[in-house]
């Protein structure tokens, strides 16, 4: 019997502990952009935004509400006039005290309350979009943060075996040198190349810092252990203009300048409220103590109508304020637009060259490694210099990062059209924040369904 079973068995069980451990605290793209969406000052600034914007809105509708006011007042007077005279009491210093009550209800006043009720409901939409859009962005870097932090960590690993294999070589010249079989010459050809593979390392590992660096700002956490994300490929528009279609209908953006347009037009409703007369309705009950004829009471129900005929050309100069913003709002819409347009046209174009890149450059790495290894079993025997096969181990190098470098940008580019249509955190399973559901606001109304395109459905 083995007695060194059991020992074996222990360091098994450990080892694969040890990797589901390591797997368990793997972080996943989803859970990364999850951690920053709750926690990103850009996200959680713009929630504020939205909470304030509704409490624009219970400040407009308490416009609806009766409003009660109350004053009252206590001090020293002197009086001289001609109920003092006929009391012998000029010139004598009383207490004086009064307190009035006033419950006033608008009756009508223009529709003005009733359109800021309606631009602080647009405003609501506004802001709740605008959480959406930053969501959307701030998901969008995390994605490019996350995937460059895995391209590095596999350029850099392509670094260590392209100097590893430098360093083979050189040693393998060295020796050569050493006994004299070899050309001093191919030793200083040899320790050139590995230095420079040795830089190439050296920049990698830089440009790996670099990406952890900006994906802890913006995921909050450092990125320990990532797990490559499978590229949601499958899920895009088979064409660009179904993407366009489904950015145009489902963009928070876009729905957030809809919004804006809406706000504008009812601060131009507003603003022509000034045109109408105000009508209120007004009880009041005063109380009065002069100190000379004693107190006064008075009860009034009033209705009080107000109507301001001339300010100068104020109202009208308001209105024509509020009627530019309008086109202005209009104007910032298309411009919104368009740009959601450009971009998705951008991604997509990107996403299918970056697609069709990925076979001709898996067939240069695989070129590549083919004639490296050619290279190296002829350098062998004499047939191929040292040069040649130094070339190889380079082009091989370099066919290895720029096929690294494809496949990260096939996926990236993806990721960019689903965020061009305003699909990013639900293509990824990620919830919006609350605040971006607001008062008018609805969940995407076109995302494409391939199954639905593909049954003719």
């Amino acid at each position: 019997m083995n007695r060194n079973c059991p020992l074996l068995a222990v360091l098994a069980l450990a080892s694969a502990l040890a990797a589901a451990s390591s797997l368990a605290a793997a972080q996943s793209l989803q859970e990364a952009v999850e951690q920053a969406i709750r926690t990103n000052p850009e996200v959680r600034a713009t929630t504020y935004n939205r909470e304030a914007a509704d409490q624009g809105l219970k400040q407009a509708r308490a416009g609806y509400w009766p409003r009660v006011d109350v004053d009252a007042a206590i001090g020293k007077e002197q009086r001289d006039d001609v109920e003092t005279r006929l009391l012998g009491l000029n010139r004598t210093t009383f207490t004086h005290r009064n307190a009035n009550v006033t419950l006033s209800q608008m009756l009508f006043d223009g529709f003005a309350v009733r359109s800021e009720v309606a631009r602080q409901q647009a405003r609501i939409d506004s802001s709740a979009n605008r959480v959406a859009s930053t969501s959307e962005d701030v998901a969008l870097r995390v994605v490019g943060a996350y995937l460059e932090v895995l391209r590095r960590r596999e350029t850099t690993a392509a670094a260590e075996d392209n100097l590893e294999s430098h360093r083979r070589i050189h040693d393998q010249i060295k020796l050569r040198s050493d006994r004299g079989v070899g050309r001093r010459a191919d030793l200083y050809q040899a320790e050139s190349r590995l230095a420079l593979a040795q830089d190439n390392l050296r920049t990698e590992q830089s440009s790996l810092k670099d990406a952890e660096v900006a994906y802890a700002r913006l995921v909050g956490s450092a990125p320990d252990a990532l797990v490559k994300p499978v590229a949601p490929e499958g899920a895009l528009p088979p064409t660009e203009r179904l993407a366009l279609d489904a950015a145009l209908a489902n963009h928070p953006s876009l729905a957030g300048a809809e919004a804006d347009v809406a706000q504008a037009r009812a601060r131009y409703d507003g603003a022509k409220a000034a045109m109408w007369p105000r009508l209120d309705l007004e009880l009041s009950a005063s109380h009065d103590r002069d100190g000379v004829l004693g107190p006064t009471n008075d009860r009034r129900v009033m209705l009080r109508l107000r109507y301001n005929l001339f300010q100068g050309g104020a109202d009208k100069a308001r209105i024509g304020e509020a009627h530019a913003q309008i086109r202005e709002a209009e104007e910032e819409r298309n411009r919104t637009r368009l740009e959601i347009q450009e971009s998705v046209s951008h991604a997509y174009n990107a996403y299918l060259t970056a697609r069709d890149r990925m076979v001709v450059l898996k067939q240069y790495v695989d070129s590549s490694a083919a004639t490296r290894e050619a290279y190296m079993l002829q350098f062998g025997i004499g047939q191929r210099s040292l040069l040649d096969l130094l070339n190889a181990e380079n082009e091989y190098y370099s066919a290895r990062i720029d096929y690294i470098g494809g496949q990260y940008a096939e996926a990236a580019s993806a990721y960019r059209v689903f965020a061009g249509m305003g699909q990013l955190l639900d293509t990824l399973h990620v919830g919006r924040p609350a605040e971006a559901w607001g008062a008018g606001s609805a969940r995407p109304a076109v995302a494409f369904n391939r199954g639905a395109q593909d049954t003719g459905k």
